[in-house]
């Protein structure tokens, strides 16, 4: 049986269509302040960057959701809209960030696809949506965060709003306890209350210097999965971490990661590469 994309189920269609209610909600609240830039949809929710007059705070998302609710109980029409690129351009004339997109877009579609919710809010969209917005039962905003224009440090920073939606209730709480849980079990927090682990901003992000209390965990479940892998029949060889430019483009791995492997290593003649897996050395 083929498994259902995610892009294809009621999930994203309920995700995509409560970030455009997020979005009119934020218009409608601060009019003139805010400038909706981009979605974001995908398995663990959805997400609005937009562009503030003045930054909201975390005691901001009551007051938002309240107008999200609003929204949802007028059960607006969600519907979609092709129009002309001239047309769209008009529509987004105010909002650069709409304007950039539409620049893109219109070197491959000579129509735009839009989605109104209602008849005041509309959005640069190519759906899918749920019929109305009264198909929401049940969401919530978790948390304000920063992100830069088009994920380039380049580029202003906007606001990302984070939600979640459900078609129950009950979905909705039970997601909520099992997002309380996994605090508990988060690798940073437990790396810091139990000395595991730290990091520094000038090794850079996502790098951690392991403690002595931290190494020793480390070796030992090394040792334990060697162990274990042994006990099963695994046999155990070692290979380069580098090697020559040829291997990767006889395995047919370099042209696909070329763009975002490091720079090669040149010895004379010879240019080498850190090895974007190790299939090939096999």
């Amino acid at each position: 049986m083929k498994q259902e994309k995610f892009e294809d189920s009621y999930n994203y269609k309920l995700w995509h269509s409560s970030e455009h209610v997020l979005a009119q909600a934020l218009v409608e609240l601060y009019p003139g302040k805010i400038k909706p830039a981009v979605a974001h949809i995908d398995e663990d929710g959805f997400a609005n960057d937009a562009q503030w007059e003045k930054p909201p705070v975390i005691e901001d998302i009551e007051k938002i959701e309240k107008k999200m609710k609003e929204i949802i109980d007028r059960d607006l029409m969600i519907r979609k809209e092709v129009v002309t690129y001239k047309k769209a351009k008009e529509i987004f004339k105010d909002n650069p960030f709409k304007l950039e997109w539409l620049e893109e877009i219109s070197k491959t579609d000579k129509e735009i696809s839009l989605y109104w919710t209602g008849d005041t809010y509309v959005d640069l969209c190519k759906g899918p949506h749920v019929e109305k917005t009264g198909e929401i039962k049940a969401f919530k905003l978790l948390t304000i965060g920063g992100a830069y224009w088009r994920a380039d440090e380049k580029n202003e920073m906007l606001t990302r709003i984070y939600g979640v939606a459900f078609k129950t209730q009950e979905e909705l709480e039970d997601y909520l306890r099992r997002l309380e849980e996994a605090k508990t079990r988060d690798h940073r927090k437990l790396g810091k209350e139990l000395d595991l682990f730290v990091f520094s901003e000038i090794v850079g992000k996502g790098l951690p210097l392991w403690t002595p209390r931290g190494a020793t965990v480390r070796r030992e479940l090394e040792r334990f999965i060697v162990d274990e892998e042994l006990r099963r029949g695994y046999l155990h060889v070692y290979t380069p971490a580098i090697a020559r430019i040829q291997l990767y483009e006889k395995s047919g791995h370099y042209p696909y990661y070329k763009d975002s492997m490091y720079a090669p290593i040149v010895d004379e003649d010879e240019r080498f590469m850190l090895r974007p897996m190790t299939c090939p050395h096999h």
